[in-house]
């Protein structure tokens, strides 16, 4: 594989997450719970950094891809999901397309790692941004569990 794959396998991820703070924002606006406002403004603004810290890392190499990337299909799905639930007030079920959208994430995440011609700044970046989407899911999943 080249390395133009690569990049435009990042440059899916970095359009992903710049889309996924979107939702998030999007998500802050319009609930009430003052501790889901909370969550959901950290969550954009890791996001945020994650985009920031990996479009820095990748103009550190200087290569650029022709290719452009976009938003897949299963990234539309939960954003229209998320958008309804926010619409009905539903926290719960808002939480669990969060959790769904880090599943795909952490997905996403694995699957550049598996890149044969990643370079290592690039992976272990990628490696400390998956984790932490991870950490979240796992103090998501303890803290549902409490709350049943």
């Amino acid at each position: 594989m080249n390395s133009g794959r690569v990049f435009y396998k990042v440059n899916e991820l970095l359009i992903f997450n710049s889309g996924v703070e979107k939702v998030y924002l999007e998500a802050y606006d319009s609930v009430k719970n003052e501790d889901l406002k909370a969550f959901f403004n950290e969550r954009a603004f890791e996001r945020n950094q994650f985009t920031k810290d990996l479009k820095a890392e990748m103009e550190s190499i200087e290569e650029k891809s022709q290719q452009s990337a976009g938003l897949s299909t299963n990234f539309y799905e939960i954003w229209r999901n998320f958008r309804n639930l926010v619409l009905m007030d539903n926290e719960n079920g808002l939480l669990n397309e969060v959790y769904r959208l880090k599943e795909v994430s952490i997905e996403m995440y694995n699957q550049l790692l598996m890149e044969p011609n990643l370079p290592l700044s690039v992976c272990k970046l990628l490696g400390k941004q998956r984790d932490s989407i991870q950490a979240a899911m796992n103090m998501m999943k303890r803290d549902l569990t409490l709350v049943y």
